[in-house]
């Protein structure tokens, strides 16, 4: 399979006014210094009151194959026994070489942190300018990566990928490690857990048989915490993200710009309106809605049972969709590789950690909760879809 590379350039139309493009720019760097000094507020004790509702309408599912690049929302998602994240869900990484301290042994893997790897936390920018799209074909095993810039905004037979690999098999994963060391101008490869199977197709691309893929078994999981480690004793875990607590922090951003520049900017209340903090900038697996802002941290510790949709649910399937069950582990700390818009990352980039703790002191740089399967109770599998709620078991 071939790639292409392709100069990235901001269309004309997406360009903010100078005027807001330098406040955003320089003077929310200088908001980071003067932000500090709220880090010393006293953090908020969270605790999980019955008299409060907690149930939680699950709005949309994400999954990220690759650490760092763009997800793919899915409607489903179906957790056998054993499964402790999303299909392939950061699955694949792409590795910095050449560094003795972040030598990774597939075959005996182990958590790294994220400033190994070419990721949104060490190349924000780069990677914001690619879209990517991520399939697995049953039939065959294949796992399909495809990479766009996102300069081309449609997804239509005359747009040209920049890249189509399969990562099932070594050499789609040396096409990708080539294609984004060339991005990137360091030498990177794409890794992954050593889990492979014979493919079942006699013929590989190139004729040969007995082509290695790897199998579906999902055992190690790219993560940018390892809550899953200390928690389970396993680098799998799933994001949760309450929309209107991302809701409310960009609602707060809003506002101090509007009070504080508004007069002062041409076209500035046009601008400020398209500014807004997507839940999926926070890189989540699940957003939820219906529940308060902030109020995902008093579930810290709790099981949160998944209860289906009966519109999500066929004829005679009610009987085959299991409880699924997942225990909030911790929260979200949030880093500076959020700072970027995926979705625009034309706008200046927000340093998100300072923001979040100027504006909610009471809770720090947080956003988001991690939760891992639970596995006890025969709850190991079961179905996530969208339209299902959360609700909070009593224990």
């Amino acid at each position: 399979m071939q790639h292409h590379m392709t100069m990235n350039r901001l269309p004309p139309h997406s360009i903010l006014p100078l005027s807001l493009f330098f406040f955003l720019a320089a003077g929310f760097s200088l908001q980071r210094v003067s932000s500090l000094s709220s880090s010393s507020s006293p953090q908020m004790k969270y605790s999980y009151q019955p008299d409060k509702n907690y149930d939680m309408h699950i709005t949309s599912l994400h999954r990220y194959a690759v650490k760092g690049l763009s997800g793919d929302s899915i409607n489903s998602v179906t957790l056998q026994e054993g499964d402790g994240t999303f299909e392939d869900d950061r699955r694949f990484a792409l590795l910095y070489a050449g560094d003795k301290k972040n030598n990774f042994d597939q075959k005996h893997p182990q958590w790294l942190h994220k400033d190994n790897f070419l990721c949104a936390f060490t190349a924000p920018e780069l990677l914001a300018t690619l879209r990517t799209e991520y399939e697995v074909d049953s039939s065959d095993g294949r796992r399909l990566l495809t990479v766009w810039s996102r300069l081309d905004n449609s997804r239509q037979s005359s747009s040209t990928p920049l890249l189509i690999a399969d990562l099932a098999c070594q050499a789609g994963r040396d096409e990708a490690s080539t294609f984004f060391s060339d991005l990137c101008g360091k030498k990177v490869v794409c890794v992954c857990a050593s889990d492979i199977t014979k493919s079942q197709n006699n013929h590989d691309d190139n004729g040969d048989s007995g082509k290695t893929k790897l199998s579906g078994k999902h055992t190690h999981q790219f993560g940018n915490t390892s809550s899953g480690v200390k928690n389970n004793n396993d680098t799998r875990t799933i994001h949760i993200v309450n929309h209107n607590t991302a809701k409310q922090f960009s609602n707060m951003i809003q506002h101090e710009l509007k009070q504080k520049y508004n007069e002062g900017v041409d076209g500035c209340d046009n601008e400020l309106d398209s500014i807004q903090l997507n839940p999926t900038r926070f890189r989540p697996n699940v957003v939820v809605d219906g529940l308060e802002p902030w109020l995902e941290f008093d579930l810290i510790g709790k099981t949160i049972e998944v209860v289906p949709n009966q519109d999500n649910n066929t004829e005679g399937d009610q009987s085959q969709r299991h409880p699924l069950r997942f225990r909030i582990t911790s929260r979200t700390v949030r880093c500076a590789g959020i700072g970027v818009d995926p979705l625009q990352p034309e706008l200046p980039a927000f340093d998100i950690p300072k923001l979040l703790t100027k504006h909610f002191p009471q809770h720090g740089p947080y956003l988001g909760v991690y939760a891992v399967v639970d596995q006890d109770n025969g709850c190991s599998g079961g179905q996530i879809c969208v339209g299902d709620k959360f609700r909070v078991l009593d224990e």
